[in-house]
Formats: structure tokens, C-alpha cells, sequence
């Protein structure tokens, strides 16, 4: 069994992996008071891995907590943490300094081209919306990045006199009040994003979409998705190259 976890800007997202399957996706805030302590009883469960693979964007001490869980649950665990680079089999990094392409974005590249291979567009609607492009033969073209819709209301919120935060999205329509207007205007905001890049940028056959938002914005694009909500951990599992990978749980179409 390998561990495999995806540390983001906010969530901390993990599951398990046993002959190329992957079981359902656990997540929490580790910004939460007690987080790991949460964390430490989940995986107490867990027999030991083999391998423990991490994808982290998020803060360095983030690493330095999840490791020192992982040796206090199973010490001397073998720990993988991939990075960025330049490429990996087929796929090439578009970034002339490689590294500096989040290692979550290059490891759903990896996902991408093994799992879904044709010209195509890469979406994450997290934290951050990130669009990616990679063609048939694993060249990335380059990417796109911008506030997620969370990061949006923050900065309308912080930057605004008397505008209220609300962290959860209603539906997309015109709105008879300001919350409501201003989670339709950001919603707005990250669909036409995504139509603009995918009509202006490099011709794409097919559209994956990972992250929190993923379903609340795919449901409103004018197209056919695949939505895969373990991208980034089918990415890490491909790095680590572990075993040949078969059919594995978290994806659906739209």
C-alpha cells in the first residue's frame, strides 16, 4: 500500500493505493486548530505504506509536520516528495526553469497525458484556477492562473467598505442582493476565464477539470468535461512509478 497526499493552499488531500487503485479521497483544512491531530487518528487506521508520496504547494513547514506524523506512525517510512522538471517520459515542461511550475500542475500534466492522452486543457478550480494546455504527444504549451473564487470575495472583501464574506456559492444569475451578486459576479468571472482561454489559446479535443470547485464551475461550461477529482494524486502515483496503473476511483463525465 503507498500513501499518497496532496498538500494544497488550504486543504490537505490524501488516499491510499494498492495495485494501481486508489480509494476514496480524504481532506481537511490544515489551517484548522488540531489538524494533524486529526490527521494523526485517521491515519492510525492505516497499516503501514510502503512508499509515502507528497505533492506540496503549500507552506515548507507543512512538509516538515507531515513528516514528522509519518515517522512518528511508521518510522523510517520511505518518503517521495517529486518536483518539477524540465521532463518526465514523454511529457515536456513548457517552463524554461522547470522547477518553478507548481508541482501540482506538473503532476496533473503526468496524470493528464498518461490517463487522458489527446490536445488538451488542464483546469483546476481550487484555491487557485489554474489552466494548463498539453498536446497529444505530452508537449505543455504553457498555462494561465488566476484567483479562485474564495480569493476573489477575499479581495473584493478586504479591499471594500461593508461587503460581507461569504464563503460558500450560490447560483449563477443576476442578483437582487450584494452577496448574492457577488458570488454570481465571480463565478462569472472564473467561466469566462475558462471560455476565453479555451477559445483564444491552443485548439484543445478535450477539457479535464480537478479541485474543490471543480463540479460548482464545470456545471456552468458550455462543453463536455472529464472530471477527475485525483488528478494530482494519479500524478504522484505515476511519478513514483511504482506499478502499472489500472482503473482508478474519482472520475466522472459531465
Amino acid at each position: 500500500m503507498n500513501l499518497l497526499i496532496d498538500i494544497g493552499n488550504s486543504r490537505l488531500k490524501w488516499a491510499s493505493e494498492q495495485a494501481g487503485q486508489i480509494s476514496s479521497i480524504q481532506a481537511l483544512d490544515y489551517r484548522q486548530p488540531q489538524a494533524y491531530q486529526s490527521l494523526e487518528q485517521s491515519w492510525q487506521t492505516l497499516p503501514r505504506p510502503s512508499k509515502i508520496a507528497i505533492a506540496c504547494v503549500g507552506a515548507a513547514q507543512q512538509i516538515i509536520a507531515l513528516k514528522a506524523l509519518a515517522n512518528r506512525l511508521w518510522p523510517a517510512i520511505e518518503i517521495i516528495i517529486p518536483k518539477s522538471s524540465a521532463a518526465f517520459g514523454s511529457v515536456i515542461n513548457a517552463y524554461p526553469n522547470p522547477e518553478k511550475l507548481g508541482v501540482d500542475r506538473w503532476l496533473a500534466l503526468l496524470a493528464a497525458h498518461h490517463h487522458y492522452p489527446a490536445n488538451s486543457c488542464i483546469i483546476d478550480c481550487g484555491t487557485a484556477i489554474t489552466l494548463d494546455f498539453i498536446d497529444s504527444h505530452g508537449q505543455h504549451r504553457g498555462g494561465l492562473i488566476s484567483p479562485g473564487l474564495l480569493l476573489m470575495k477575499k479581495a473584493l472583501a478586504q479591499n471594500t467598505a461593508a461587503l460581507d464574506l461569504n464563503q460558500k456559492t450560490q447560483a449563477l444569475g443576476l442578483a437582487d442582493n450584494t452577496i448574492n451578486a457577488i458570488d454570481s459576479g465571480t463565478l462569472c468571472a472564473a467561466i469566462g476565464l475558462i471560455e476565453t482561454a479555451i477559445k483564444r489559446f491552443q485548439p484543445v479535443e478535450q477539457v479535464i477539470i480537478t479541485g474543490g470547485n471543480a463540479e460548482l464551475i464545470g456545471q456552468y461550461l458550455p462543453m463536455s468535461l472529464i472530471v477527475d477529482e485525483a488528478l494530482v494524486l494519479k500524478g504522484l502515483l505515476v511519478s513514483i512509478n511504482t506499478m502499472p496503473i489500472g482503473k482508478i476511483n474519482g472520475t466522472n463525465h459531465l
